[in-house]
Formats: structure tokens, sequence, C-alpha cells
């Protein structure tokens, strides 16, 4: 299907078929009499607008098929190469970069069966600033215990939450 304009074109320039013709009358009736105008203007535009003529007109088509064969050359060699990225490098990259991720992995995350009952804590220092404060620290095997002698006792109320 051609666009108005396409037909329009066709219909001024008296391109159409005889059937295409008279059905583009018939739906644009209103466009009958810019034909004529249409026509007059394009002769105008003929007479006082003409292609200048060309002095070496030879040497210009010479001329403009050198540049046309250089630039054919040009994208000729210039298929021929690869570029650095192209689809078989990006995947061979993106897989190196896999096979680095699970080495990493691998060799970074902590293995074998963890849960919490594997807490492992070592006490370092146990020292206070209150004066009259003792801190002790009484280590069995799985249990770590710090005394603290010398504070006041908590009432019974005292809710520690």
């Amino acid at each position: 299907m051609r666009t108005f304009e396409e037909r329009y074109t066709a219909w001024v320039d008296g391109a159409l078929r005889d059937n295409e013709k008279a059905a583009f009358e018939r739906e644009h009736p209103e466009l009958l009499n810019e034909r004529d105008e249409v026509r007059a203007l394009q002769g105008l535009l003929r007479e006082q607008f003409r292609a200048p003529e060309l002095s070496h007109p030879d040497f210009f088509n010479s001329e403009l098929l050198r540049r046309i064969e250089r630039e054919q050359a040009v994208a000729s060699r210039s298929k021929g190469k690869r570029s650095w990225l192209a689809l078989p490098r990006l995947a061979l990259a993106g897989f190196g970069s896999a096979l680095v991720a699970i080495a990493m992995v691998l060799t970074l995350a902590p293995h074998g069966r963890s849960s919490r009952d594997d807490y492992v804590a070592q006490v370092l220092k146990a020292h206070t600033d209150a004066p009259g404060v003792k801190a002790t620290v009484d280590a069995k095997k799985d249990v770590t215990i710090i005394k603290l002698d010398g504070l006041e006792k908590l009432p019974p109320d005292k809710d520690l939450k």
C-alpha cells in the first residue's frame, strides 16, 4: 500500500494507471484544481533553475568513481578484520570469568559442617577499671565463665532484659 504522498506525486506526474487515477480523484476531488497549478509551478522551476553545466564533466565523474572505489575498498578491508569485542571473544571472556568466580568460591568459602553448636570464642583479656572489682576467667571444656567479684548484688525483682 502506497502512502498518500506517493500516490499524490504519481497523480501529479501522470504516472498512475487509469483505474488508480480515477480512484484517487474520487477520494480527493478537492485536488483536481491543484494539479494544473503544481504542473505550472514545476515548469517555472525547470525554466528558472537549471542545473549548472560542469566545466569538466569527465573529470568530475572520474573523481566521483575513484572516491566510491576507495570507500568500497576501505569497507571491504574493515569487514575482513574482526573486532576485539566479537561474540566468540566475549563468550570466552564470560566463561573464563565464571571459572575464576567458581574457583574463588571454592577456595574462600568455608567447607564442612557448620552449626551454632560449633561456635568458638576465646577470652583474651579480662580486665575491669572499677576499684575493688576482680575479673577472673574459668575456661572448661565446653564453657568459659567470666567471674566478676566485688560487684553489688542486684535486687531479686530487677529484670536484666
